[in-house]
């Protein structure tokens, strides 16, 4: 009796640390996946992504000599919710850049992020869509929320993985509005 539950726990034994072996061996493949695809950015990549109408939105409808606000976004995301409040409070900072809005959020979701953070009507807004990792592969990035500050010529200024500031935020937007 001793002898068969001995062997019992060695086999389970074996069979959690090839489970372990097999788990790690996963996560190490998906990390080298994550750094091939890792992008670093010195100037706006070129995108295609979707409107909440379904158009595409491409870098060419950006408006040339205007700094550019990409925030990738979720509505289920808290530190998104108090990004946009920040962009919202402050409004005047922004009211020449172009804020591009990123989601994977289906229109009535955008729709309520947007009202909840009082970010509707604003003209020069845009909130876009994609649905699989077209943010991650152009941006390098899938962090939520995620903010790319670009200036006048789409060069790079800045870019935040996670909660940012509003001062930090106010001070790179003005160095974009600047160049």
């Amino acid at each position: 009796m001793n002898r068969k539950i001995a062997i019992l726990s060695i086999a389970v034994i074996l069979v959690i640390l090839i489970g372990i072996l097999i788990k790690t061996q996963q996560i190490n493949k998906e990390n080298e996946l994550a750094e091939e695809t890792k992008v670093e950015l010195t100037e706006m990549p070129e995108f295609c992504f979707q409107d909440t109408l379904g158009k595409v939105f491409t870098k060419a409808n950006l408006q040339i000599g205007k700094p550019t606000l990409v925030i990738h976004f979720g509505n289920f995301c808290p530190y998104c919710h108090k990004e946009a409040k920040i962009i919202a409070h402050y409004f005047e900072e922004y009211k020449d850049f172009e804020l591009v809005f990123v989601t994977t959020d289906k229109t009535p979701n955008i729709n309520t992020f947007m009202e909840k953070n009082k970010l509707t009507e604003k003209s020069n807004i845009r909130v876009l869509r994609y649905e699989n990792n077209e943010f991650e592969e152009a941006f390098g990035s899938k962090s939520l929320p995620c903010l790319f500050i670009f200036d006048k010529q789409f060069n790079l200024v800045q870019h935040f993985e996670g909660a940012v500031t509003a001062r930090t935020l106010i001070k790179y937007t003005r160095v974009a509005k600047m160049r």
